[in-house]
């Protein structure tokens, strides 16, 4: 076996992976899509956002329960098995909620076992386990007492103290917020590197030939502003880029918690902008968390942090702007034939161009739903729009390995919520946002007297038309 390989077992089976990849993803490539199980109907469950922000790839892996495949490497040996629910009694339970499924709403068990206080101690304690995402971890993983006088290991931590400016997002927007601040700026992302979800994407685009990238205008214009504002970036000592750093807590008055792979820092700030962009957002249809189902950011990491090998697979693209576009050029530089069903109109470079290279191209249909075709593959259909022409009642099906639904992100909004910020949900914006935002900056002050900024995504705000508004500014 290859140095670059190793073995790893899965339902008794002993599975030959890269080394250089997540468990989800090997397991993706093996033509395993089915990782999980949601607690409340048992329904199939597969890799969602691919960045440890959602449950849906929780596996037990050498006897841990509950561990995220989509950001946990593979190594010579791992046990990986999808959880059970529950006990034995779990799978027939879930059968019964799921036929009677209208009489149990989403949050039933938050609401009906509240009151009196004895019903609630007796859900407590016998009802809500049988639904369990996962078996108690294996010996080999208990915490077993610790002799006299010995601690228990912890992440080491840090204060940092006061930073003053902080921003937390390194894309398009944190970065264009730290160039126009005055004095010293500390500016943290996840991403190891600055330019956000998708430079990665871009440049990869960029540099790889027979792309014609030149064709798409807006990949063009997303590109070359990021290329400027890192150039930019560059030139700045008083800006403090740390990369591979994640914000996972704010607390009040004015502070929050940072971690990277070995330590945990605490930090308060005078100004604090939030530019942390938005989480992907599949829409509401049948199907919709049908494993093999993932948004345009999942698609980058899964493609360009994680190798997924996509040669000679169809996969279909639907929705519209920058990460429509994006996407669809992506996954045709790694080999694989695309299928679009754009929702928007406009793009005519775009269109164009997608024409030439010889896409399936479909305009004017709406999404009806997605159902699993097997393990391995997938199909969509269609309806007319209310201003296509066509039988009211005809369908369009399309069958694909997987699908990318490019529509509106979903606001990342945690953090500003927590340090006090209010927030409501508006839908004309993906999900909640500010109240009374009208525009892709925010800007309003804590309690505690420091200032919050919120801007781009994070407020709602579409990439495409930023990047559309951007190339106005510039050409005229």
């Amino acid at each position: 076996m290859s140095k670059e390989n190793v073995k790893i077992n899965f339902a008794g089976k002993s599975i030959v992976c890269r080394t250089d990849t997540s468990v989800g993803v090997a397991l993706w490539e093996k033509g395993i899509r089915h990782i999980s199980r949601s607690p409340k109907y048992g329904k199939p469950r597969g890799m969602s956002c691919a960045r440890g922000h959602c449950t849906s790839c929780l596996m037990r892996v050498d006897g841990e329960p509950n561990v995220r495949t989509c950001e946990t490497p593979v190594r010579e040996g791992m046990v990986v098995e999808i959880q059970d629910a529950g006990a034995f009694y779990g799978p027939p339970m879930q059968k019964m909620l799921s036929i009677g499924g209208s009489l149990f709403p989403v949050g039933f068990y938050y609401k009906w076992f509240t009151k009196p206080a004895v019903l609630s101690r007796f859900f407590l304690d016998q009802i809500r386990p049988l639904t369990g995402v996962g078996r108690l971890p294996n010996a080999s993983h208990a915490v077993a007492a610790l002799p006299a006088g010995e601690e228990v290991e912890v992440l080491p931590s840090s204060e940092l103290g006061n930073v003053g400016h902080l921003i937390i997002g390194a894309g398009p927007s944190g970065l264009m917020e730290a160039l126009q601040a005055d004095g010293p700026v500390t500016i943290i992302d996840d991403n190891q590197e600055p330019g956000g979800q998708r430079a990665a994407a871009l440049e990869a685009l960029h540099s790889t030939p027979g792309t014609n990238f030149d064709r798409f205008e807006i990949l063009v214009a997303a590109h070359k502003r990021l290329t400027q504002l890192k150039e930019e970036l560059a030139d700045r000592p008083d800006i403090n880029f740390r990369g591979g750093v994640r914000a996972i807590a704010g607390y009040q008055p004015s502070c929050v918690v940072m971690r990277d792979e070995f330590k945990l820092e605490t930090a308060s700030f005078d100004c604090m902008t939030w530019a942390a962009g938005a989480l992907d957002s599949l829409g509401l249809f049948p199907g919709n968390d049908t494993p093999g189902v993932i948004g345009p950011r999942a698609a980058y990491r899964l493609l360009q942090r994680d190798g997924l090998n996509v040669q000679g697979q169809r996969v279909l693209v639907i929705g519209g702007g920058l990460d429509f576009w994006l996407t669809a050029a992506l996954l045709e530089s790694r080999g694989a034939t695309v299928s679009l069903v754009m929702t928007e109109t406009g793009y005519q470079s775009e269109v164009s161009a997608a024409v030439d290279r010889g896409w399936q191209l479909t305009t004017g249909l709406q999404l009806s739903n997605i159902s699993s075709r097997g393990e391995n593959a997938l199909e969509a259909t269609f309806a007319p729009g209310a201003t296509t022409p066509g039988p009211a009642h005809s369908h369009l099906k399309i069958e694909a390995q997987f699908a990318v639904i490019c529509g509106r992100g979903k606001p990342a909004y945690d953090i500003p919520y927590q340090l006090g910020l209010e927030l409501t949900a508006q839908p004309q914006c993906g999900g909640y946002a500010p109240r009374g935002v009208q525009a892709p900056r925010f800007e309003t002050n804590l309690k505690s007297g420091s200032s919050l900024l919120v801007c781009g995504e994070a407020t709602g705000a579409l990439p495409a038309q930023q990047v559309l508004d951007n190339k106005k500014a510039t050409s005229s």
